[in-house]
This record gives structure tokens, sequence and C-alpha cells, in this order.
């Protein structure tokens, strides 16, 4: 298909307005220079009325820098581009006033993180789920097309449980299973199959305290050990290198940890919490915690968001569009863990969604000590024509809401700058059509 082709397919226009030729850069095209010009292409029979040409970039009208003749347009910015993501909207029209609008979008520099998609809740039957450790696994890599997919069984449901540890659970057959099947899914720069369990406190008790999922653990214990409370826990998981945790769905039903009371030492290893669970295709009726998201935070701890399907069926990844997003240098496990701990993760109703959030130029999860200013960036963008941005908002502690701007566009971008404040946080929501969600991890000022 010619380029002309796919632009005249892409926007949808009628056949009596203008013909986008080419644009350079092209459409999505990535690790351009930093300064690059931008020309397009464009024809009308009836002939083009020069006067209703505008170039936008990044929502800025630069048509009077622009070189303007009947076939083409060139701008040739001043400045370089800042790294990221770089909006493009280009309107035209014939002499006979039939409009064509059209945006793309084009990044410049090497990104220094990739994005990759992936679950990190879910049951098979060697606990409270269906299907074998395999179905799993093979399901999230080869149908749900995830690059990364983990299997959290409730540890007091695994054989043997109480005669395991954290270091050993070798009296385990189940979990030793899991270990095996797991080695055999992973595709390093592919899919990197992992593996957790779900420590579960009881919920159909008064003072209820919560599920929590631990990642990259050799064994795994259980709440039914003598003086297992959560207190007790989060030291024993403290002790322990390389561990990482996730609150699992907080809510009355199943625990709010205490009220999430702070703990250094669960800080230290939690550094997720799932504000999105659910198995349900239709996401609205799946569980929803970004309420206790933005408490936690209050409460000080340093967490990043999630959203899992939490699956109990055969259809691991392929529910519904529930996704963890991670920003990571390569698709490994070690890599893929290291993000994790520092948090440089945001969750998704949108399977496909990719949002950038910068504050002077450094990742969400990241702390900044004693800046002079707070340069924010945000980018959203679906690839998905139909799935548009609605609202982006930038929230800081007790759920402020300190920047918001509307959109009905499946590209969006936010750039301002505020003066720094003393410990605070600032998070990014963006709010899609069909009010699909996405929550990063904050940046936080110290």
């Amino acid at each position: 298909m010619s380029n002309s082709m796919s632009l005249r397919k892409n926007t949808g226009a009628n056949k009596s307005s203008p013909d986008i030729i080419s644009v350079s850069p092209s459409k999505c095209q990535q690790y351009i220079i930093r300064k690059p010009s931008i020309h397009i292409k464009y024809k009308d029979e009836d002939g083009i009325d020069t006067s209703s040409i505008k170039l936008f970039v990044n929502y800025k009208d630069v048509t009077k820098d622009c070189k303007i003749t009947n076939e083409k347009i060139l701008y040739t910015p001043t400045k370089k581009f800042k790294r990221g993501s770089q909006i493009v909207k280009f309107e035209v029209s014939d002499v006979l006033k039939n409009k064509k609008s059209f945006e793309w979008y084009f990044t410049v520099g090497t990104p220094i993180y990739n994005h990759y998609r992936g679950l990190l809740h879910a049951h098979t039957s060697a606990s409270d789920g269906h299907g074998t450790y395999s179905d799993a696994y093979y399901m999230a890599r080869e149908k749900a097309k995830l690059d990364f997919f983990a299997i959290t069984e409730h540890s007091n449901m695994l054989d043997n449980y109480l005669d395991c540890s954290l270091e050993d659970a070798s009296a385990s057959s189940e979990w030793n299973d899991l270990i095996k099947t797991r080695n055999k899914f992973i595709l390093n720069e592919n899919f990197i199959a992992l593996s957790g369990f779900e420590m579960t406190y009881p919920h159909h008790v008064q003072d209820n305290v919560g599920h929590i999922n631990i990642f990259n653990s050799n064994g795994f214990t259980c709440s039914e050990h003598p003086d297992m409370n959560l207190d007790n826990f989060y030291k024993l998981i403290y002790n322990q290198d390389g561990l990482i945790g996730q609150f699992n769905h907080p809510c009355d039903e199943f625990g709010t940890f205490n009220d999430f009371k702070y703990s250094p030492y669960g800080d230290s290893v939690i550094s997720l919490l799932e504000v999105g669970n659910g198995y349900n295709p239709d996401i609205t009726k799946n569980r929803k915690a970004h309420d206790m998201y933005q408490y936690a935070l209050d409460k000080g701890w340093h967490l990043a968001p999630t959203c899992g399907q939490d699956n109990h069926r055969i259809d691991f990844g392929v529910a519904n569009e529930f996704r963890t997003v991670v920003l990571s240098t390569d698709l490994s496990k070690d890599a893929i863990y290291d993000s994790f701990k520092k948090m440089r993760v945001y969750s998704t109703e949108d399977k496909n969604i990719k949002i950038d959030y910068t504050i002077n130029d450094l990742p969400i999860g990241s702390t900044l000590r004693n800046p002079s200013k707070l340069n924010f960036s945000i980018c959203a963008i679906d690839k998905d024509y139909n799935d548009k941005v609605k609202e982006i908002q930038v929230i800081s502690n007790k759920g402020e809401i300190v920047k918001r701007k509307k959109y009905n566009s499946n590209l969006a971008k936010l750039e301002f700058t505020l003066k720094p404040e003393k410990n605070k946080f600032y998070y990014v929501k963006v709010i899609q059509n069909l009010n699909k969600t996405s929550l990063s991890a904050p940046i936080w000022i110290k």
C-alpha cells in the first residue's frame, strides 16, 4: 500500500478533500535526529487554497514559519525537539472549501526504556483456579501476546505448604512444577514467564488483612505459620534479598493491610499496588482501587499502580484489556524486576496505550531532590484511531489535581512547569473514551 493510500484510509477523509501524498518524518517514525524538518506533500484536482493551510507542532501554530506552495509545506524548527514523541497536525482545504485534517506523531532521540506489557496475578488448578501452568503461560504468550506473565498461587493451597519457607520450598511438588514450567516458557527478548505466590490472609473474618503477591523468591510462606501477622511478614520479606511485593485488590472485602499503616520494612519490598483487578470482559464490572492507591501514597508508601486480571478461568491474558506496563531497558527477568523495584510502571485498562511521563527528564518512580523547577512532560498515544484520549490529569498529595487538560484524539501531549514544593508527589491519570483509565507511578519531590 502506498503512503498516500495509507494516509487516506487512516484519516477517513471524503474523496473530494485534498490528498496527502506524503509526510516526513513519517507516521510513527522513531529514533530520528533532534531537529528534523517537517515536509508534507498534497494535491487536489480543484486546486489548493494555500491561505487555508495550518501546521501545528505540539499544539503550537507554526504556520507563519513555514514555506508553503501549491504542492507542499516545509517547516524547519529553530530549536531541537525534546526527547520523546512530537505531535503534528496539518490542515488544508481546496478552493471549494473541502477540508482535510491529518494528525500524526514521530519520536526523536533513542528511547532509554521500552514499554513492556504483561500481568502479575493469576491462578491455576494448583490453587483455586482452572487450567494447568502450561495452559496459563501458553495463552499469555501465544494468544494474549504479552511480554511477561506471572502465576501467583495462593500459598496456603499448595501441597505441603506448612513444610515450606521463603528460602526452601522443596517439599512442595506443585511449587517446583511451577518453577520448571516457568523456565520452559521463557524466551528472552520475546516473553518472560514469572512466578510468585499470593500471601493470603483470611478475608471472611473481622479485621481482615489482605493479600500480597511476592515475586523473585526461592520458596514461599503462608499466613498459617505461627506469629505471621502483617508486621512480622513485612520484617520477614525485608530480610530476604531481591524480593518484590504487590498489594492485591485492596478493599473492605479482602482487606486494606491494617489501614495501610506505614511500615519501613514493607515499603522497602512492596513497590506495587493493584488498582484494577478482575477477569470480567466488561471492565466496569471489575474491582477498582484508585482511591486506595491515593490513600496509600498519602500514608507514605512508595508504590506504582498495576492492573491484574487475577485469572481463575482458562482466559489467561485474554479476559480483557487490563495490563501492567513496565519501562525497562530490555525484556529479561532481571531487567523487568529491576523496573518493578524502581517503580517504572503504569497501569492501564487499554491493551496498547503508551504513556510517557517525566519531570526534568526523569521517569516515573524517580525521586527529585531540591530541584529548582519542575518541568512536566506527558504524552499519551494509542495507535487505535478510535481509542481517544479524553483527559490527562496530574494528581498530587490528597488527590489534588494540579493540572488537567481535555482532548479528543488518540494523540495527546501536555507540558508545563511548576515551582517545586518539598515532600510532594505527582502521578498521571489518563482517561480515554469508554472511561478506560490509566494511572502512572508517581515522581516524588524531596
